[in-house]
């Protein structure tokens, strides 16, 4: 028989095998291209430079490099695993290692190379379909889909540097080894020679420390190390996993009571603990991913419409003069009265803008004026004011109120001080975030009238509208915009000395809600579009993972229960012994991924205020904790029963 026939016969012989072994290597390849056409997109790689875009991206980018290794990895140690007795039988009848050297090149270069076509493929048409879908839910039509050299050959060369390291490995291992360990080699158990708890306790320590260098890293702000102190996480994981659990199994032991019943579920967690860790850190990394960046997209998805509400009280507003803006009331009707989204209400406040000059500095000091009634009507309170008695109204939120205001006013009229009481000052945003709505003073009606025949003050007319539909009023709203922006350019420029620090149309620009979702929608959509790609992308990948890990070594299973039914094994202690594997491996990872999520969430939100301040992206956290964990147990139940109905 020829060496080429050798070769035919195996590969039809053990199809399952190679089946396997190139679907986990195309899988790994199909998702690291995937992450490289985000990472590498042109319009992504221009805002990597604003802030959250590096964080949002070097997490994932660390967990991929972490994934692909140790998959690989994995994949090629349970192939390997399956053929070295077949390759000590060849050695047996006379293969010289030469040949077992070059077999082993021939199939592993067919599978690298198979896998890396159809794994860039497959990303390619995934990639591709994430950005269809993503680009008409997000709205982000800047953000094109593209393909570049670079995805290519970084995602080329990251799979290559690990596969060829684990297949060098193996080689190393097979050629030499013994005869005798070659031909037992697939009844031989995989075991861990260090077992030291110092080293566990090591691995324990890196992973808390990192966490905790990241948590003062935020609170202190300094940035660039992230990737880093994630590093630390995952690998820390790794080795407290590592050695930890096997001591678990060692103290069980020393409680008959308790191992006994469940010596066979834990002597099957030994013999495949090696491959069980790699799975329980790569699950538990995924999972982490999958739930971080969930929250952070349902938190950005959210606070995109509570700060454009928070911002804008009304659904439209804007300033008007005799000169700008001042569109015909049925001309301003047509473009946003509406049947789908009809005017409720309609207020204009009259304001008065004066400039005085300093009596204590070089330069005028501005003011602007508002009247009583139309102050009790926008804030809905039932203040008095007496002639000659102002106080001081701030715009802002009322935890952001605590400035110092104008307690002493004085106004020139007609060459004369008139001097004002200060009877005290009131926050309340009830007026859209326009350039100059920060601090107006409120006077009696009477008062405003008499300074708005007196004082040379520019008036304003500030419009204020609330309509029935507010997110139906975008393309109204930009309409608008656009006419206000004719009229104003065939019109005189104003005199207000405002117009000397912002430009008229910063001053006549309209703030509306939907005008504010949009504009943030498209500021945030970038990072809205990673964090949505990255989570549905480590989602399946999570469950992939599993179905593959759980089906890879699935005729054993079989061939092992089949035995130990034959010797008095009861069916229900087969099921039970079955669904208990299978918790450890769905629940133990989700538990710790959960946790790291949440630490994640913790530390990063000290970046906007800290998670006490931002009490919404905590519920989104155990929302989606949630949503994820139901999806858990379904998909566990699944593969159950599927495998019951397998093995049994």
């Amino acid at each position: 028989m020829t060496f080429n026939q050798v070769i035919l016969k195996m590969a039809k012989a053990n199809y399952k095998k190679y089946i396997f072994y190139y679907l986990c290597n195309s899988f790994a390849v199909m998702f690291f291209f995937m992450y490289s056409t985000v990472y590498f997109n042109d319009q992504v790689e221009k805002a990597r430079k604003l802030d959250g875009i590096q964080d949002a991206l070097s997490i994932p980018g660390v967990a991929l490099i972490v994934f692909t290794i140790f998959f690989i990895a994995m994949a090629h140690t349970i192939f390997m695993k399956r053929r070295r007795s077949e390759f000590g039988l060849f050695m047996t009848l006379g293969m010289a290692k030469r040949d077992i050297m070059r077999l082993l090149v021939l199939e592993n270069g067919v599978i690298a190379t198979s896998s890396i076509a159809t794994g860039m493929l497959a990303g390619t048409v995934f990639s591709r379909l994430f950005f269809m879908i993503l680009m008409n839910r997000v709205g982000l039509q800047d953000v094109s889909f593209h393909l570049s050299g670079r995805m290519f050959l970084y995602t080329l060369g990251v799979f290559l540097a690990v596969f060829l390291l684990a297949v060098g490995n193996s080689l190393f291992l097979t050629l030499k080894r013994s005869l005798l360990l070659s031909m037992k080699s697939n009844r031989v158990s995989e075991s861990i020679k260090l077992r030291s708890p110092i080293i566990g306790l090591f691995g324990f320590v890196t992973m808390v420390g990192s966490l905790l260098t990241m948590y003062v890293k935020y609170q202190n702000s300094l940035d660039g190390f992230l990737p880093l102190w994630t590093i630390g996480v995952f690998g820390g994981l790794y080795i407290t996993l590592n050695q930890f659990t096997s001591f678990i199994i060692a103290a069980a032991k020393k409680i008959p009571g308790f191992y006994f019943p469940r010596m066979l579920f834990f002597t099957s967690l030994d013999y495949k603990f090696k491959q069980l860790t790699s799975i329980i850190t790569l699950v538990s990394i995924m999972t982490m991913i999958t739930i971080f960046y969930s929250t952070l997209l349902l938190t950005f998805y959210n606070s995109s419409e509570k700060d454009a509400v928070s911002n804008n009280p009304y659904d439209v507003a804007f300033y008007q003069t005799e000169t700008k803006n001042n569109l015909p009331e049925e001309e301003l009707d047509a473009v946003l009265n509406q049947p789908e989204h009809p005017i409720k209400v309609h207020i204009a406040i009259p304001i008065l803008s004066h400039f005085q000059k300093h009596p204590y500095a070089e330069g005028f000091e501005p003011f602007l004026f508002m009247g009583l009634d139309d102050f009790n009507t926008l804030t809905s309170r039932s203040a008095t004011l007496k002639d000659k008695e102002y106080l001081v109204y701030l715009n802002m939120e009322p935890q952001y109120g605590d400035v110092d205001v104008n307690q002493s006013l004085q106004l020139t009229i007609d060459n004369k001080e008139a001097e004002y009481d200060y009877k005290g000052k009131v926050v309340q945003k009830t007026i859209n975030t326009l350039p100059i709505a920060y601090e107006f003073i409120v006077v009696s009606q009477n008062e405003f009238d008499f300074l708005a025949d007196s004082l040379n003050a520019f008036k304003y007319n500030l419009n204020l509208i609330n309509m029935a539909d507010w997110k139906a009023t975008a393309a109204a709203i930009e309409k608008l915009e656009n006419k206000f922006a004719d009229y104003n350019l065939r019109t005189a420029p104003i005199e207000d000395l405002r117009t000397e620090f912002i430009t008229e149309e910063q001053l006549f620009q309209v703030a509306s809600k939907a005008g504010d979702y949009n504009k943030k929608r498209n500021s945030n959509g970038m990072i809205f579009f990673v964090t949505t790609f990255l989570s549905i992308m480590f989602f399946f990948g999570t469950f992939i993972l599993l179905y593959l890990n759980l089906f890879s070594e699935i005729e054993e299973e079989k061939a092992k229960y089949r035995k130990l039914y034959k010797i008095g094994m009861a069916l229900k202690e087969v099921r039970r012994n079955i669904s208990r594997e299978l918790i450890t491996i769905f629940f133990v990872p989700s538990l710790i991924g959960t946790v790291l999520a949440a630490l994640y969430v913790i530390i990063l939100s000290e970046d906007v205020g800290g998670i006490m301040n931002n009490l919404d992206m905590l519920y989104h956290f155990f929302l989606i904790s949630f949503i994820y964990l139901a999806i858990q147990i379904i998909y566990y139940f699944y593969l159950r029963n599927k495998m019951m109905k397998y093995l049994i």
